[in-house]
């Protein structure tokens, strides 16, 4: 059995007794890479910016929960909120959060929180590429990581739409609210096990790490259990029984990813209150062939372009990546680690795929892993074929690689240069014209109003701090979804904010009576109540039923 343990030192050249000259060419050579991650992400952001994609990313009713989030802490209400069965406790709030603080905008946070996040995947490949090619150049593993980002920089050029509900899978990683936290945990935990597999031991802080990201990920996040944890417990058993791993290891770092799923699980418990669905109620298996079918209208609808079919073909390389990677791999009785890191992307496809169908979701944004798990399969692949190539003592082709990489590096900085400042004007200058015009209306006043869940949303996020928006339903009772109820204590809603896409069972003046004046915006209608008994009938109905709620989830 071909095994990891020995370590495999790099080999420079042109160093002095202290290797200064070395260690030099390795921070600039990293420097490069890092440069060449960064021009990646913008051009990726650049793209969503300037496309109708852009309201995913600022203008969503789920995207700006987290703006949502510290505006209400800002505001000093009570912290009550209603999430769904994602908490985005962690990473993603305290990330955001950062981001916040050294920009002036939540337009301007989200894009730097999306750019953190591109750079964040650049730096757990570079990071797997240490643990599978650790006899290459540096140069190698740096180049290999940016091709893999440049791989998701591409899926998210053919992404233009507006909606979430589409195979448009990779700019989602740009968002702070589509799971993006448990795709970096998928892919640190991957990191933390071929690390284990190539020295062939789990060093404590490796179990102590690889445990806590798995604790903390599946507390704010259920989706790592079937997104990382039971994809690398299934590898690793299915590699042992196949006398390719040997069975302490495999026990070891299977039980650390198990136990620290289970203890997410357990801190679940006491942030029970603020979950508002359990995730057992996403799971319809009867709802099996419609998903099916629903998936494949989204695929012919995702082919009814040149940027849609450069999609899934794209999707297709990196699914093909992890199959030929494993039977790669297991042919040639590689390093185990190459075989784990491409067996695991393999497993990680099938099972989000079927489990996806399965479980009956039509939530096309479950798939995520399907854009960043084969990123492990390309590397592994990568050392794969350069280890053929030595063994081949064909060394020629290599100047000619070198020259491409170097091509291709120039191109992408320059590209990403020259976008950069137009990036950064959009993302600056990005201003929310509906809420602009929420805020003349209430001229500076101190007021408060409700509407439906896409309708508010946004407005609430961009409106100044003096207008203060509480999510409803059509019924004017308080609709527990990503807010935060603790908003609701003894608030005075006055006006009604009617968008054009609502849909109301009782038409809001047979509710409410006619309102004082009605002001026209760009999409919505505001209907304001003030000093009638509309205003009386609105906080009894909306406050109320807030206060239920609360009680019943113990706050």
């Amino acid at each position: 059995m071909p095994s990891d343990a020995r370590p495999v030192t790099e080999v420079t050249r042109g160093t002095d007794g202290a290797g200064r000259p070395a260690r030099g060419r390795a921070v600039g050579q990293e420097a490069l890479g890092a440069l060449v991650a960064l021009a990646l992400s913008v051009i990726a952001l650049r793209h969503v910016v300037a496309t109708p994609r852009v309201t995913l990313l600022w203008y969503d009713g789920d995207s700006v929960l987290l703006p949502l989030v510290r505006r209400s802490m800002e505001l000093g209400q009570p912290f009550e909120w209603a999430m769904s069965p994602a908490l985005f406790f962690f990473p993603e709030l305290p990330v955001y959060l950062l981001c916040a603080l050294v920009t002036a905008t939540p337009q301007q946070a989200l894009a730097l929180n999306g750019v953190l996040v591109l750079l964040a995947v650049y730096a757990l490949v570079r990071a797997a590429a240490n643990e599978l090619m650790p006899a290459a150049r540096r140069s190698a593993r740096i180049a290999v990581s940016a091709v893999a980002l440049g791989f998701v920089t591409l899926l998210v050029l053919t992404e233009s739409s507006a909606t979430a509900t589409s195979l448009e899978l990779a700019s989602l990683l740009l968002t702070t609210t589509y799971y993006y936290g448990a795709v970096l945990a998928m892919l640190g935990t991957a990191v933390l096990v071929l690390r284990a597999v190539r020295t062939g031991r789990a060093s404590v802080p490796v179990l102590v790490v690889l445990g806590l990201v798995a604790a903390c990920t599946t507390a704010s996040n259920p989706l790592y259990v079937p997104w990382s944890a039971a994809p690398v417990v299934v590898t690793l058993v299915l590699l042992a029984l196949a006398r390719r791993l040997p069975w302490r290891l495999v026990a070891v770092l299977a039980g650390t990813v198990t136990v620290g799923s289970v203890v997410g699980y357990l801190l679940r418990i006491p942030l029970r209150p603020f979950v508002s669905l359990d995730p057992s109620t996403y799971v319809q298996p009867s709802r099996a062939g419609e998903t099916l079918g629903f998936f494949a209208a989204l695929t012919d609808d995702r082919a009814g372009s040149a940027a849609g079919d450069a999609g899934l073909l794209l999707l297709l390389v990196g699914v093909l990546l992890s199959v030929g990677g494993t039977v790669w791999a297991w042919r040639v009785r590689t390093s185990r680690t190459v075989l784990v890191a491409a067996a695991l992307p393999l497993v990680t496809v099938v099972a989000v795929s079927v489990g996806v169908v399965v479980a009956g979701s039509e939530t096309p944004r479950y798939l995520e892993p399907i854009v960043t798990a084969p990123l492990l399969a390309l590397v592994a692949v990568a050392e794969l074929a350069r280890t053929a190539v030595r063994r081949t003592q064909v060394h020629r082709p290599r100047r000619g690689i070198r020259a491409v990489l170097a091509l291709a590096a120039a191109g992408v900085l320059l590209t990403g240069v020259a976008t950069a400042p137009s990036t950064l004007r959009a993302v600056v200058d990005a201003r929310s014209d509906p809420a602009a015009c929420l805020d003349r209306w209430a001229g500076g006043r101190d007021v408060v109003g409700v509407g439906q869940f896409w309708t508010v949303r946004p407005l609430a996020t961009y409106a100044s701090t003096n207008v203060q928006l509480l999510q409803v339903r059509d019924t004017f009772q308080t609709y527990p979804w990503l807010v935060d109820l603790g908003a609701y204590r003894d608030a005075a809603p006055t006006f009604v904010v009617i968008g054009s896409g609502d849909v109301w069972t009782t038409a809001v003046e047979d509710s409410l009576g006619p309102p004082a004046t009605i002001t026209h915006c760009a999409g919505f209608d505001v209907y304001d109540y003030a000093g009638t008994a509309g205003a009386a009938v609105l906080q009894r109905d909306v406050v109320d039923s807030a206060d239920a709620i609360r009680r019943e989830r113990g706050f």
